[in-house]
């Protein structure tokens, strides 16, 4: 598990939470249900709102790809 607990740009307090997750899902062509080992839960939470999402490896590799990339041009 990775946490991060950091102050954000307006001074609220913020803390990531990145764990490995089992979960299963649906193929939408097939209707198969597939269970997933190495599933990736985020959880953002802030002082007015929480967030969690949960996501396959690949989905997590290319949200990283795509992150990294956004970040690099605000730079």
């Amino acid at each position: 598990m990775i946490i991060s607990n950091f102050i954000n740009e307006i001074g609220n307090k913020i803390k990531i939470k990145i764990q490995r997750n089992t979960d299963f899902a649906i193929n939408y062509k097939t209707k198969e249900k597939i269970t997933f080992n190495d599933g990736v839960k985020i959880t953002m939470i802030g002082p007015t709102s929480e967030m969690t999402s949960e996501i396959t490896l690949e989905e997590a590799i290319q949200l990283h790809k795509c992150l990294g990339e956004y970040l690099k041009k605000l730079k």
